[in-house]
């Protein structure tokens, strides 16, 4: 993981007061699993996946059923204990599912990354965040390149209003799965809040890259159209100094502006995302130190635009935009289209 200099002593208190939390007095109290799960038998099997398959129907009383009937074949079978704890979950049977699943992390199994994540999600339903935090931290060091683990310790520490240590859980979930455009989001979105404005105008693009069509996409658009309408000012420069590409953009949303010419929204975007690719492929951004941003983001956009595909990106990213100018542009240019999908597609 990466160390920045930005407020140390800062987050150096607050892991100290975290960890006087987190390891104090807790019902949470995991530790390593000891007890050795025994193999489904056939009937089990079958009682497993018929519960399943109701489960995904929306059938949780008769999935509950069927898993606990596996349970009283089979005590020590874990898959019967996570089972019945996502049941009771979805059937809002709280304290019953925290039971089962804490009996399911008490066995030796490949499913304990997706048991404590039930268990932290049953914590966060009861309104117990700082339990829900001590269960992720704690399977975070067991698992720590599991994306799903890593996000939602992210989520948590954002619901606990600590953006820096939720940025440093995001990031995690990224390196472990690069194209998980969730996290990408949820970065983007710390950095939009707390004024880092280029390093939220690349996560953001970047999640938008990965699902162009996902639900969140309008608003992510809108907060993109923001930050470069606005004058932008990245005044904190842990992630990388970034203030010549602010003072760029700006710059040139201000000559489009003020030419006798009048430029639609999309053309002053467009613009503005072609001087960002010009300014990011420079001696001054890729001779800095070493950061999240700059090795991940910068890196990401310096080889897009090798690959002649910049111009392609903006029009992608803006896709669903009821534009017939850029939705034509798509259509006549579907080759570049398939291109940039793949490119994307191999984000690392």
């Amino acid at each position: 993981m990466y160390i920045y200099n930005r407020m140390i002593v800062f987050r150096l208190t607050w892991i100290i007061a975290l960890l006087f939390i987190i390891t104090g007095c807790s019902s949470v109290g995991l530790s390593p699993p000891k007890k050795i799960p025994v193999a489904a038998s056939k009937k089990e099997q079958q009682l497993l996946l018929l519960g399943e398959q109701h489960f995904k129907q929306g059938q949780f009383q008769t999935a509950l059923q069927k898993v606990q009937q596996v349970h009283a074949l089979n005590p020590d079978n874990e898959e019967a204990l996570y089972a019945i704890a996502r049941c009771y979950l979805s059937l809002e049977k709280y304290s019953q599912s925290l039971e089962y699943s804490r009996r399911a992390a008490s066995y030796r199994s490949e499913h304990l990354p997706d048991i404590y994540l039930l268990m932290g999600r049953t914590y966060q339903q009861l309104d117990e965040p700082w339990d829900a935090l001590r269960t992720y931290r704690y399977a975070t060091s067991q698992y720590r390149k599991n994306f799903k683990l890593q996000y939602a310790l992210g989520e948590t520490y954002v619901y606990l209003d600590k953006p820096e240590f939720a940025s440093d859980a995001f990031k995690a979930a990224i390196t472990a799965a690069p194209d998980d455009a969730a996290s990408h989001y949820q970065l983007g979105v710390l950095f939009y809040t707390n004024n880092y404005s280029t390093p939220a105008l690349l996560s953001l693009s970047v999640s938008l890259l990965l699902e162009p069509d996902h639900a969140r996409a309008a608003s992510i658009r809108q907060n993109i159209v923001n930050l470069l309408a606005s004058d932008l000012a990245s005044k904190n420069t842990d992630e990388g100094d970034f203030q010549a590409v602010d003072a760029a953009l700006n710059r040139q949303r201000v000559s489009m502006l003020k030419s006798e010419k009048k430029y639609t929204v999309f053309e002053t975007i467009k613009a503005q995302y072609l001087r960002l690719y010009k300014e990011l492929d420079t001696q001054k951004i890729n001779n800095q130190q070493k950061t999240f941003v700059i090795d991940t983001y910068v890196s990401f956009y310096n080889r897009l635009n090798q690959q002649g595909l910049a111009e392609t990106s903006v029009y992608y990213l803006f896709r669903n935009s009821q534009d017939e100018v850029i939705n034509r542009w798509l259509e006549n240019n579907s080759e570049k289209v398939k291109r940039l999908e793949t490119f994307v597609k191999k984000l690392e």
